[in-house]
């Protein structure tokens, strides 16, 4: 008898331990899940607020020295964008003209004295 109870306990424990995996492996599903649906909102968030910088609104300084990254990277990508074009344009002349910057939303070249981009719309920085 000893040993069926053995045998019992053995699958008793088995059965729990299996049911406790597949619960661990949906509560793990779900806080990804949950995970994703946080980094969206703050994502939104984020985005809130660079918008309403974009639009010329000041923020307290420790945002707005997280936006300085926002303009670095947007202006990084805009020279890349630029570079890309360079490359894919025809040789015929590469001199871009002094009186030109270059849109750091969509990366087309814009007169210097632009305030919005005449290809995606979007505000200048600084105007």
């Amino acid at each position: 008898m000893a040993l069926i109870d053995k045998i019992n306990d053995f699958a008793k424990t088995a059965t729990e331990k299996t049911n406790n995996a597949i619960e661990i492996t949906k509560l793990s599903a779900k806080i990804d899940s949950e995970q994703r649906t946080l980094n969206d909102i703050v994502r939104k968030i984020g985005e809130y607020y660079v918008a309403k910088i974009d639009s010329g609104e000041v923020l307290d300084e420790e945002v707005m020295a997280i936006y300085e990254g926002v303009l670095a990277s947007r202006n990084s990508i805009a020279e890349m964008r630029a570079e890309i074009e360079t490359l894919k344009a025809p040789k015929t002349s590469s001199v871009v003209s002094a009186e030109q910057k270059f849109c750091p939303f969509c990366g087309k070249p814009l007169d210097v004295s632009a305030k919005f981009c005449l290809h995606c719309g979007q505000q200048q920085p600084g105007c």
